[in-house]
Formats: C-alpha cells, structure tokens, sequence
C-alpha cells in the first residue's frame, strides 16, 4: 500500500477549511448581533421622539 505523497497536508488542509466555515459562522453571529442592536437602537431613539406613540 502506498501512501500519497503529500497525505499530510490534505488532512491539515481540511482542518483549515474547517475552521474558516468556523470564521465565516462567527461573522455571520456578530453581523446579525449588530443589525439586531441596531434595530433596538432605532426603536428606542423612535419611541422617545414620539414616532411610535
């Protein structure tokens, strides 16, 4: 049985992809976390200014 030559670095490469779907889940969390802030934000600034009374 032979091995391929660069097995290694396929494996640790797949680690890598690992971790930037990772990266990319952790963006997405905070993204989503301000554009929620954000809208609780406009909501509160809106109600003290009597839009929404």
């Amino acid at each position: 049985m032979e091995r391929a030559l660069n097995d290694n670095a396929l494996l640790r490469a797949i680690e890598r992809f690992e971790d930037v779907g990772k990266i990319y889940k952790t963006i997405g969390v905070m993204a989503l976390s301000g554009i929620g802030i954000g809208c609780v934000w406009f909501l509160c600034v809106a109600y003290r200014a009597g839009v929404l009374a």
